[in-house]
């Protein structure tokens, strides 16, 4: 599988490079008052408008980093949720890197409260662990801010 690397702090996560239409560089996002606070903003994307979550915020409960390597990962959002792209914000995407679907490993407990966590690959970098990314937001919560957004 080949996986878009991404690094928040000193942790690295990878998403499936199949779900991604684009990398663009963080630029300024639209705010949006009252969401909820790993909503970092609103992306105006080609000719619509696209949600983007803080990995950051849901990850160590702290916004990322505005960084020269902060990028916004923009990827095909299910049909359920209206087929609308929607962004994660990261402080670095490093590269891509394929990973033999052998190396992946659980990570050996459950975290109920962060079920978006997918396996974890070892290579020459370290640990990799990939993000399920439709999992990152519960789907209720998700489908009212989506809604919010796309109103």
């Amino acid at each position: 599988m080949l996986v878009v690397l991404m690094r928040i702090g000193d942790q690295r996560f990878g998403l499936d490079a199949r779900d991604v239409l684009e990398i663009v560089p963080g630029v300024p996002l639209l705010p949006v008052p009252g969401a909820p606070q790993w909503i970092a903003g609103v992306l105006h994307h080609r000719d619509g408008l696209a949600p983007v979550v803080d990995l950051a915020q849901l990850i160590r409960g702290a916004p990322a980093a505005r960084l020269l390597s902060t990028r916004i990962v923009v990827l095909r959002r299910a049909a359920e949720d209206g087929g609308a792209p929607i962004g994660l914000l990261a402080e670095a995407i490093t590269e891509t890197v394929r990973i033999d679907d052998a190396r992946l490993r659980a990570a050996g407990l459950r975290a109920p409260d962060a079920p978006w966590l997918g396996p974890i690959a070892l290579d020459e970098g370290g640990p990799m662990q990939l993000v399920r990314w439709t999992d990152l937001v519960p789907a209720a919560l998700r489908a009212a801010v989506l809604e919010g957004v796309s109103a």
